[in-house]
């Protein structure tokens, strides 16, 4: 919620993680924290203890849901019998679905999904990931999967927006779109190079990344 001083930010996030892992990678929040739990986790790059969190079955949480039978979203983490089995309180999963594995988010610089920013993120062994979404401007999508040892985005924007793009890569070497090199791709501008990621602007349309050296 950016109530920590900046000089204290990593420290916080040092001490959440840990009692995450100390607790075993269980949820370690309830129906209100947890969607905070998350988004810390997700703002500061960890990714990562979000996937080892709803990762495993053994102990109560999204996937111990599904091992005991349910079929919808259950009231608690443990699927009680004696609690609801049809509640949405602990559905906050969904916008890191979203926001973070699929990548999709509004930038605050263009209202109304007039710009977009596409930030996927690769954890753990998932291998590809695929979804849109419909705004007031039209589809939005970001697909992407791991192949021959290439991270590859497909990225569709709607007419009337544009696009910041973070492509997984540690170097703008080899990075293409629509098999030619990014830096002379047509709609395609480099924006900038970050530790793990190489940043494009791009306009309206279908486009089709390639980088091969993934995270």
């Amino acid at each position: 919620m950016n109530i920590v001083e900046p000089t204290a930010r990593q420290r916080v996030v040092d001490n959440l993680v840990e009692d995450v892992r100390r607790h075993g990678n269980a949820p370690t929040a309830g129906d209100v924290g947890y969607r905070f739990l998350l988004r810390a986790l997700a703002d500061a790059g960890r990714s990562d203890v979000i996937f080892d969190i709803n990762y495993q079955s053994q102990k109560p949480g999204y996937g111990y849901q599904l091992k005991q039978g349910a079929t919808s979203l259950t009231e608690a983490w443990d699927a009680g019998r004696g609690s609801s089995q049809n509640h949405f309180m602990l559905g906050q999963l969904i916008e890191w679905l979203y926001h973070d594995l699929v990548g999709i988010s509004a930038d605050p610089d263009g209202p109304g999904f007039r710009r977009v920013i596409i930030k996927p993120v690769n954890v753990g062994n998932i291998n590809w990931v695929k979804g849109s979404f419909d705004s007031i401007r039209g589809r939005i999508s970001s697909n992407w999967k791991l192949e021959d040892r290439h991270f590859r985005l497909d990225v569709e924007i709607p007419p009337g927006s544009t696009a910041t793009v973070f492509l997984p890569t540690s170097s703008l070497d080899g990075v293409t779109e629509g098999g030619i090199s990014a830096r002379s791709a047509k709609g395609v501008s480099f924006v900038r190079q970050e530790d793990h990621a190489a940043v494009f602007r791009i306009g309206s349309g279908k486009y089709s990344f390639s980088s091969p050296k993934a995270f």
